[in-house]
């Protein structure tokens, strides 16, 4: 179901439909006019069953033009009848995953004529353009690469989802920077298995697993297709090739390739191990996702970075509150609309504290990123934060969920995150915020809520009568939010003198307390800090 990019166009905005009362593809799809919210610049691309478009928020009042560009998706849906059910599987995992190397949905739009889909704009092309333009890839380059994919998929895996259809035209880069992150895109033959073998043949030829062709398989065919991209990166030549597809199924089947090629001469043992473990034709034989992440080839040429993560992640983390699942809402959508830019640290702490590469992050798995960077914390105080923020209760964050957690609420403020949350609330398009919207938007979002919630959300939001809320009042609300419950001011110093030991000069510190809506302002809790300074001693504040 992916629509492939080919050129632009000057045509601007899908036609026009009429509302629908409510979606037949998905319960999150919203059925307002997408219109209202985006500002629709150019087409960036086109395909079988419709359009890619660059878009932006709409502005408001005359302020400054949004920086944050999306990819809006517009499917005929007379040209999908037949395939609806293939593009709700597709909406439906793109909504459940989150990592930071697979494309985002950020929501679905459906109208008479259209289905809209608001995704993260890529504009550095896939891994085979990426290839030809650069001529070539060196390992340690090669290596990185196929780390981030082997993350992604092992995320999918750990969702029970298998992709399907991997190959280097599914993998794209997020701009043209030089340090560029990838995205895994195209879930239109993906499914989520549970227990069962899935019997499909789906796929592309050169990068189908033998399995396939026997009719039952499992999630050990999208390991093959990453062997074959391994193989491809590395020497620029398909390992299974032939004139005829039945001549091409026989060798995949049998597993005939060749590191005879004099391109194989310079690459490393390492790399043609695992290139062997990952074509074993026997699936059950076949290295798995986790243990190919922890391969002897990625320890050799793709060597951690050694990042030393802020305290200030660590010190959001710890001092977060989602005070009811509104918040939690807004702050998600919050999180969508922050510049990659403003993000980039973020990311990069998560993908270091994510030890097992699964795109999700555990208490322990914080609690020992913490103790690395000469912080000591109690992991139970850790899990008491995860559990208020996390929306299914298994003790565990994703990408998401981690940045509403890490991100300096200071940005809370920004006019064009405001904006983007009142748009999101505001169905009716009216310019105000009312009870029945917040309600019908949470729901939208899966989070249900009870009569005595949503007496909550009119006491804390003050929306008592049939004013509701205009923007103002929300930029003010996200203002107060934005100011820490428990401020700590710190002039600290990592220094590195050739020692395993981190030393931590604390030169001042000093506390201040707030409080955001507090019903009982005389019943301010007390935060327990703990630091480790050089001498091990630990100082609770």
């Amino acid at each position: 179901m992916g629509i492939c990019f080919r050129k632009e166009h000057n045509m601007r905005a899908p036609m026009n439909a009429g509302i629908i009362a409510s979606s037949s593809l998905s319960k999150s799809a919203r059925t307002e006019n997408i219109r209202d919210k985006y500002e629709f610049i150019k087409v960036v691309g086109y395909g079988q069953f419709g359009t890619v478009r660059e878009a932006r928020l709409k502005i408001h009042n005359g302020s400054q033009e949004c920086e944050k560009i999306f990819a809006i998706k517009s499917i005929c849906k007379g040209r999908v009848v037949r395939l609806i059910s293939c593009l709700r599987n597709e909406i439906e995992i793109l909504m459940l995953v989150d990592h930071p190397n697979i494309i985002k949905l950020y929501e679905a739009y459906e109208d008479t004529k259209y289905i809209h889909l608001v995704m993260e704009m890529c504009t550095g092309g896939d891994i085979l353009e990426f290839l030809l333009a650069k001529g070539s890839l060196s390992e340690e380059e090669i290596a990185k690469i196929m780390h981030k994919m082997l993350a992604a998929v092992n995320h999918l895996h750990s969702l029970h989802i298998c992709h399907r259809d991997l190959k280097p035209e599914n993998f794209l880069l997020e701009s043209h920077d030089e340090h560029a992150e990838l995205r895994l895109i195209d879930f239109g033959m993906s499914i989520k298995y549970g227990e069962d073998l899935m019997y499909s043949l789906v796929g592309t030829p050169y990068y189908q697993a033998p399995d396939i062709f026997k009719g039952i398989y499992g999630d050990e065919c999208d390991v093959w297709s990453l062997g074959v991209i391994l193989y491809f990166l590395l020497s620029g030549k398909q390992p299974f090739k032939s004139a005829n597809i039945s001549e091409l199924h026989e060798r995949i089947n049998r597993g005939i390739y060749s590191f005879s090629d004099i391109k194989w001469k310079t690459i490393s043992p390492e790399a043609k191990h695992l290139i062997r473990r990952m074509l074993t034709v026997d699936p059950k034989k076949r290295i798995s996702i986790k243990a190919a992440l922890s391969h002897p080839w990625f320890k050799i040429k793709n060597q951690p970075s050694g990042i030393l993560i802020s305290q200030d992640i660590f010190k959001s983390i710890k001092r977060f509150k989602a005070p009811s699942k509104l918040w939690q809402e807004l702050m998600t959508i919050f999180v969508r609309n922050i510049s990659q830019e403003n993000t980039e640290n973020l990311k990069l702490a998560f993908q270091d504290i994510d030890v097992n590469k699964v795109g999700f992050v555990t208490a322990q798995d914080i609690a020992n990123a913490m103790r690395r960077c000469g912080y000591k914390i109690l992991s139970d105080e850790i899990s008491n934060l995860i559990e208020k923020i996390d929306y299914l209760g298994n003790g565990r964050l994703n990408y998401t969920q981690f940045l509403i957690a890490a991100v300096d609420r200071k940005q809370l403020i920004d006019d064009e995150c405001v904006w983007s949350i009142f748009k999101h609330f505001d169905i009716t398009g009216n310019g105000k915020i009312k009870v029945e919207d917040l309600k019908f938007t949470l729901e939208k979002a899966g989070c249900f809520t009870s009569n005595e919630e949503i007496n909550e959300i009119i006491e804390e939001f003050k929306l008592r009568g049939e004013d509701g809320m205009d923007y103002e009042k929300l930029r003010e609300i996200m203002m107060c939010f934005s100011e820490e419950y428990t401020e700590v001011n710190t002039e600290s110093d990592f220094a590195f003198d050739g020692s395993p030991h981190r030393r931590l000069s604390l030169q001042r510190l000093a506390i201040r307390k707030r409080t955001f809506f507090n019903k009982n302002q005389n019943n301010v809790s007390h935060e327990n800090i703990e630091l480790t300074l050089p001498n091990t001693k630990t100082y609770s504040l």
